[in-house]
């Protein structure tokens, strides 16, 4: 059992979404293991620092989550951990000031840090600069000596960013802390905005769980990740596996506004190099790493886009028109694409929560219905056709 598996085993009974304990324990492996392991790109050296934001509404538990993996990064003691309600004034000053571990740990004089908030809105106090500053020390390659030029302090330097952060927010206060300039392109690109719309399950807590999650135990394999240093590389089969994703990925083109997809390329690679944490010390990404780490990220991008863009409660309409256009075109309107094939084929237009409320709404307009059928594997899936007066309507208007 991998360390994330452990995780999420020793915290099934939480009401908290699986994804967010995913995310959250992604984000604390990044806290311990800095910049110290990195994927050279030739170009750049790709660190697996990652920004997460868990978002859904309100009571769906997105602090339980947020709290773990704060009291896991804190537990180690290799680095700052910086939460509660901060200015990026506040923060700047937190990471350039050598920091003394509470384990009796070599003192911290880099400028890494890991920043966490149950409250994202609240955790950056209203600055106009904040997310520009966050962004701009997300790519640490870039920035060796990042330097903050104030009137009242001059010259502020930070030595070798390094910043993993992890906080939560509903959709009203995402769009309220997050100015449209950070929409297209800068902090929203940079971050893995993790949607989800209810609980993973119903426990009113009254009874003690079957399985807790101990800290200190957790935080053992997190210390060993802590002390590795090096290059990443990849296994044979990862490196063609991800070749083959890139060269597709690079001949389509998406309808994206927030600069989430230009980036899902690294995406995958620093969330390739957690997952590969996860299961083993020996820095080499393997095929399941990187196959888990596309899926995990081509999951999150439609959600992402919905709350970035303030989609609220509404049914997309670019993927209601993708779902049309895509049953349209098959020769038989028989229920011949399935639920599974449709989300791997327009993973950029739509998750599976949002598939279902397109096709809930367009079911409700009698557009098209839903069926469970068994495939060649004997399994159950949930198929989809249109009826037959829109195939008709179609017909006749390509016919005019």
């Amino acid at each position: 059992m991998t360390w994330i598996e452990h995780l999420l085993k020793a915290t099934k009974e939480s009401e908290s979404p699986r994804r967010y304990y995913y995310w959250a324990g992604l984000s604390a492996i990044a806290g311990v293991v800095k910049n110290n392991v990195y994927l050279d790109k030739f170009y750049y050296k790709l660190y697996p620092n990652i920004y997460v934001l868990l978002i859904g509404k309100s009571g769906i538990r997105k602090g339980p989550p947020v709290a773990l993996a704060k009291r896991l990064v804190s537990e180690v003691g290799n680095t700052r951990v910086i939460s509660g309600r901060a200015s990026i004034q506040a923060i700047i000053s937190a990471l350039r000031n050598t920091h003394t571990t509470d384990n009796g740990g070599p003192p911290v004089t880099d400028a890494a840090g890991f920043l966490t908030s149950s409250e994202f809105a609240s955790f950056i106090i209203q600055d106009q600069q904040a997310l520009t500053i966050l962004t701009d020390l997300y790519d640490g390659d870039y920035n060796p000596e990042w330097v903050n030029l104030t009137k009242g302090s001059g010259a502020e330097k930070l030595k070798n960013p390094c910043l993993t952060m992890i906080g939560a927010s509903n959709e009203v206060h995402f769009r309220e802390a997050v100015p449209d300039n950070a929409l297209g392109g800068g902090f929203v690109a940079r971050t893995f905005i993790i949607h989800a719309d209810k609980k993973s399950t119903i426990n009113s807590l009254t009874t003690a769980p079957k399985e807790t999650i101990s800290v200190p135990k957790m935080a053992e394999y997190l210390r060993i990740l802590g002390k590795l240093r090096g290059p990443f590389s990849f296994s044979d089969q990862a490196k063609a596996f991800y070749d083959d994703w890139y060269t597709d990925f690079s001949g389509n083109e998406y309808v994206d506004t927030t600069g989430t997809i230009d980036r899902l390329h690294d995406h995958i690679l620093k969330a390739g190099m957690l997952i590969s944490l996860s299961r083993k010390t020996n820095l080499v990404m393997e095929l399941d790493d990187i196959q888990e780490a596309i899926s995990a990220c081509q999951d999150f991008v439609p959600g992402a886009r919905r709350v970035a863009m303030g989609g609220g409660k509404s049914v997309s309409a670019p993927g209601t028109a993708i779902l049309l256009k895509e049953l349209l075109a098959r020769k038989e309107h028989n229920y011949s694409i399935s639920r599974v094939k449709l989300l791997q084929k327009h993973w950029s237009y739509f998750d599976a929560f949002e598939l279902d409320r397109i096709a809930e709404s367009l079911e409700a307009q009698k557009a098209i219905t839903q069926k469970l059928v068994t495939n060649g594997s004997g399994q159950r899936e949930l198929y989809y056709a249109l009826c037959p007066e829109v195939i008709e309507n179609y017909t006749k208007m390509k016919k005019e």
